[in-house]
C-alpha cells in the first residue's frame, strides 16, 4: 500500500514537472542533442550555449560546426498545428482541447517568432567569430515531430526533428578548413558563459524584453523601429503593421 502511494505521488510530481514550459523545452533540447550525436565525426555539436551580445546575452540550443557550415538550431518542443509567417512578431499553436457534445474544443497559444529568435543567435555567433573569419552560417528552426507546420517562409529553414539530420547533411560543399573548425569551436566554447546563475539572469532579461515589446504594442508603437503601428488587413485577417513598411516589416497579429 505504501509503495502504491509513493508511485502515485511520483506520478503527480512528474506531471507537475512536465507541465512547466521550461522543462518541456529542456526535454526537447535533450532529444535533439541525441539526434545530433548520430552525425559523423565531421560534425562537432555544442549544446545550450549562452553567448554575450551588445544587449546582454542570447541562449542557443545547439550549434553544429562542420566543414560545410555552422548550423544554429532553435528547438521547439511543441505539438499541434503551428501557424506563422517569417515576418510576424508572434506565431500560433493550435491544439485539440476537450471533447464536447458538438465536437472537439480547441486551445490556441501564441509564442515568439522563432525565426527572429534564431536570427539574433546568428548575429551573436557572427560577432563572436569576427576575429576568426567569415563563415557560412545556417539558421534552422526544428519543431517536434508532433507538430504540423503551416509556416510561410521563403528564406528560412523550419522543419520537424525527423528531418534535421538530413537537412544538415544536404550541405555537401566544404567551406571551412579543419584548422578553422577547431578555431571556431574553441572561440565559441571560450565565449560560452557558464557561471552560476547566468541562465537565470538571462531568463529574467528575456522576460523584461518581452514586457517592453508588449508595452510598445499596447501604445501602438513599433518595438523594432519606433514607428506607428497601423491596422491593416491581409490574407489571414487584421493585423498591426509598422508605418515604416517596407523598411520595417514588423507585424503583430490580433
Amino acid at each position: 500500500m505504501i509503495l502504491f502511494i509513493c508511485i502515485i505521488i511520483l506520478l503527480v510530481v512528474w506531471r507537475v514537472w512536465l507541465s512547466k514550459p521550461e522543462n518541456i523545452g529542456k526535454m526537447g533540447e535533450r532529444r535533439v542533442a541525441r539526434k545530433l550525436n548520430w552525425l559523423s565525426n565531421e560534425y562537432i555539436t555544442l549544446n545550450d550555449v549562452l553567448l554575450p551580445t551588445r544587449y546582454g546575452t542570447t541562449q542557443i540550443d545547439h550549434i553544429v560546426v562542420s566543414p560545410y557550415g555552422i548550423f544554429i538550431i532553435e528547438t521547439k518542443n511543441y505539438k499541434g498545428w503551428i501557424f506563422g509567417h517569417q515576418d510576424s512578431e508572434e506565431w500560433k499553436q493550435s491544439l485539440l482541447g476537450k471533447k464536447r457534445i458538438w465536437g472537439w474544443s480547441s486551445e490556441q497559444h501564441k509564442f515568439r517568432n522563432p525565426i527572429r529568435q534564431n536570427l539574433a543567435h546568428f548575429r551573436a555567433v557572427k560577432d563572436i567569430l569576427k576575429d576568426v573569419g567569415e563563415f557560412t552560417i545556417i539558421p534552422i528552426v526544428a519543431f517536434s515531430d508532433s507538430a504540423d507546420l503551416n509556416i510561410t517562409t521563403l528564406n528560412y529553414t523550419v522543419i520537424n526533428w525527423c528531418n534535421l539530420r538530413s537537412v544538415i547533411k544536404s550541405y555537401k560543399t566544404p567551406t571551412i578548413s579543419p584548422d578553422n573548425i577547431q578555431r571556431i569551436v574553441t572561440k565559441l566554447s571560450t565565449a560560452n558563459i557558464t557561471t552560476e546563475g547566468s541562465r537565470e539572469i538571462h531568463a529574467r532579461q528575456v522576460q523584461s524584453i518581452h514586457q517592453n515589446i508588449d508595452l510598445a504594442i499596447a501604445n501602438r508603437r513599433c518595438p523594432k523601429c519606433g514607428g506607428n503601428l497601423i491596422e491593416r488587413s491581409g490574407k489571414y485577417g487584421n493585423f498591426l503593421g509598422c508605418s515604416n513598411y517596407p523598411n520595417c516589416r514588423f507585424t503583430h497579429k490580433y
